[in-house]
């Protein structure tokens, strides 16, 4: 993760325990923490009380960041060798501070729920807005129409627009069909 990455990632772990009121008092979580807002709490906090339960003592803050990490990717994994796929996922928990308020903070936050559900659908959406940065919007149609014969970019798949975004930032020849 780069230096931009990992302060996100502690404002954003930072406002899932200040929204849900995970602090601890006398080594103990306080009473008025929220474990059971959604499926998602619920899912954290058994796979922390687990890795608590296993070192024989009470749920603590790093139990429960790891617990995220676990619920996430199915492992756990350093923050630091998180990669951009792996931050995004937990970004669906967390929030990403521009249109997901994240899952632990707004269990109904539909935007996340469907990423979550089905992650090809956030891949695809990251490429998206990877790829309206990177140019303007006659530029992108251009090539999209050039290589794929279509203006309408935002209805290619996945490997398609990886290879438009390449297309655009100069670093591989496009080709429809060929896998990047």
């Amino acid at each position: 993760m780069n230096e931009f990455q990992i302060s996100k990632y502690r404002r954003r772990w930072g406002a899932v325990c200040r929204l849900n009121n995970w602090r601890w008092s006398k080594g103990r979580v306080v009473d008025q923490a929220k474990r059971d807002a959604g499926e998602h709490h619920i899912a954290v906090w058994r796979i922390a009380d687990q890795i608590a339960e296993n070192e024989c003592r009470a749920v603590n803050s790093n139990d429960l960041r790891h617990a995220c990490h676990i619920h996430a990717f199915g492992k756990d994994v350093s923050s630091l060798n998180l990669t951009n796929p792996q931050f995004d996922r937990l970004l669906l928990l967390w929030g990403n501070e521009r249109d997901i308020r994240g899952l632990l903070i707004d269990p109904e936050d539909l935007t996340a729920l469907m990423n979550w559900e089905d992650p090809a659908r956030m891949t695809k959406n990251s490429l998206i807005e990877a790829i309206r940065r990177a140019a303007g919007h006659e530029y992108i149609c251009k090539i999209s129409n050039d290589i794929w014969g279509t203006i309408y970019w935002e209805d290619l798949d996945a490997p398609s627009l990886l290879g438009l975004l390449r297309k655009i930032k100069g670093n591989a020849p496009a080709m429809p069909g060929k896998p990047f």
